[in-house]
């Protein structure tokens, strides 16, 4: 992480929404391997610097909601169950990404995560994201908080938190 200055906040902000807005106009159609994502669209340095207000990541996460409730609402009738969910990713906001499932064995097998060399554990049932960052989640739209540990060849462990936030039951 970078501790220059951010130039131009508010430019990049805007550009950020006004990506995601673009991008989530029309319910996707392109589906690979049983899912359609969109990863937030924004300079890993800029969302990633300890300069960048929480104020700005805040923005970022309630856009990335807002989005997937926009997506949930033009929702085309189809035989096809599809579930919209956003992954918010903590403390790398820049991994986060709105998620659409087609069908719920790509959604449920998205989810089992336990193996040598990922885990992902619930986390306490007693934090709340949306109060944590002041968030407003749609109607409609369950939470899961993750932790997710990944051991990589040299066994070294990394751990982050990841928050599931739309059509999870």
């Amino acid at each position: 992480m970078s501790d220059k200055k951010v130039r131009g906040l508010k430019r990049k902000s805007r550009s950020m929404v006004n990506r995601l807005e673009q991008e989530t106009m029309k319910f996707p159609s392109d589906f690979y391997n049983g899912y359609w994502h969109l990863h937030l669209p924004v300079a890993q340095d800029f969302i990633a610097s300890i300069k960048t207000p929480k104020a700005i990541k805040r923005l970022c996460i309630q856009t990335l909601l807002d989005r997937a409730e926009h997506l949930k609402r033009i929702k085309p009738p189809s035989n096809q169950k599809f579930r919209i969910v956003v992954a918010i990713d903590l403390p790398d906001l820049w991994n986060s990404q709105i998620i659409i499932f087609s069908g719920d064995s790509h959604f449920k097998g998205f989810f089992d995560r336990n193996d040598d060399y990922q885990k992902w554990i619930p986390l306490s049932v007693e934090r709340n994201m949306a109060s944590e960052w002041d968030l407003s989640i749609p109607d409609g739209m369950g939470c899961l908080g993750i932790r997710e540990e990944i051991k990589d060849e040299d066994a070294e462990l990394f751990e982050n938190e990841i928050w599931f936030v739309g059509e999870l039951d």
